[in-house]
């Protein structure tokens, strides 16, 4: 499941190292092709040959610029497989959504044949809230996807295990369903969510229609309206911290997902990373006039990247219900048009439950980019 998707302190991934950090040296394992045998040797350089090819699997660092270099071609040939609408993924975005997240080890178990990268998962461990579950996505060349897709999910089943896990999440798309659904089913996954990615194009939005959105309503018209980029005034990180809270209730089909308390200092680390590496996390809240935090609405910006991501959106229970979601998502995608002139395409994530949000970005303009599937291997 992508990384956006699942709560931590403020970064989407769409949208959970210790300390930032993955394991520090890279492990090597080997598999044999189409068999569910896979064996680990991080002291050894060894694999198996099989009638077809040689597959050799490799742990790598993310933080490291040369896994980012080893894994932006094969990430950008994969996604345009399966997700043919979303930009063509640069190095900024790469780092962006693999980088460090506070109270999260992550590392990116990739296959190689021949000495060439044909497929990978960044896989990520939720340390402070889901320490259970080993979750990420699959990436695959299209063409190698009948021979990689067996091994390469023996070796995420492996590193599941050695980090103490006993569930493993992974999502795909629904182009790359005719591909993957086979093999999870016989390797013992179960869908347990079905998600959208939605993407809304800045260059065609009726900017009087957003603008009348973003104005005050009879229902929120005592709310102040106030936006900022990372890092957060201290005086509002601990409205935000609880306003984001609400996000607990959001629906997760199946899928069981654990919410860490509210922590400031979480959030104030989280915003640390992102400004360290150079990403613009726009921000914008509706406050009441004690300073109680009604709602709040994110948005993130790699520098070069002409997409958007949103993060989370939220309004606290006793807060729902005054249009408050719909007006803070008009007016920052207005802020955003005058201040980020270089983003002409947005892109966000949904529970395909949760039809209350679906609803309002359908109306702003979002249109369905993809459908994705998580399944969940029990381990």
């Amino acid at each position: 499941m992508p990384d956006s998707r699942v709560p931590d302190s403020g970064v989407p991934d769409s949208g959970v190292p210790d300390s930032g950090a993955a394991d520090s040296g890279a492990a090597s394992g080997v598999a044999d092709n189409g068999c569910a045998r896979y064996s680990i040797a991080a002291d050894a350089d060894r694999c198996l040959a099989s009638a077809a090819m040689t597959i050799e699997i490799r742990e790598l660092d993310p933080v490291l610029p040369e896994t980012q270099e080893t894994l932006l071609p094969l990430f950008q040939a994969a996604s345009a497989a399966d997700m043919p609408r979303h930009p063509e993924p640069t190095a900024g975005f790469l780092r962006f959504i693999t980088g460090p997240r506070v109270a999260r080890h992550r590392l990116c178990v990739t296959a190689f044949d021949g000495g060439a990268p044909i497929a990978f998962g960044c896989l990520n461990q939720d340390l402070a809230a889901n320490p259970d579950m080993i979750f990420g996505d699959i990436w695959i060349l299209p063409e190698r996807r009948a021979e990689a897709a067996v091994a390469l999910l023996d070796a995420f089943k492996a590193h599941t295990r050695r980090r103490g896990a006993q569930r493993m999440v992974l999502g795909f798309s629904e182009f790359a369903a005719p591909d993957y659904e086979p093999v999870f089913a016989a390797a013992g996954g179960r869908r347990v969510s079905w998600e959208r990615r939605s993407q809304l194009d800045l260059t065609t939005i009726d900017r009087e229609q957003y603008a009348a959105w973003a104005a005050p309503s009879p229902k929120n018209a005592r709310y102040r309206i106030q936006a900022w980029t990372v890092p957060t005034p201290e005086h509002l990180l601990a409205p935000l911290v609880e306003a984001n809270d609400a996000i607990r209730d959001a629906p997760t089909g199946d899928l069981r997902l654990n919410h860490a308390p509210p922590d400031v200092e979480r959030r104030r680390a989280a915003e640390t990373l992102i400004v360290a590496a150079g990403v613009r996390k726009h921000i914008i809240a509706a406050l009441t006039e004690d300073g109680e935090m009604a709602g709040m609405h994110e948005m993130f910006v790699v520098p070069g990247f002409r997409m958007g991501d949103v993060g989370n959106t939220a309004v606290p229970a006793k807060f729902r219900g005054h249009g408050l979601g719909l007006r803070l998502k008009a007016d920052l995608a207005l802020r955003l048009l005058a201040s980020e002139p270089e983003l002409d395409v947005v892109s966000t994530w949904n529970d395909a439950g949760n039809g209350p949000m679906l609803r309002v970005n359908e109306a702003m303009g979002y249109e369905k980019a993809e459908a994705w599937s998580n399944w969940q291997f029990d381990l």
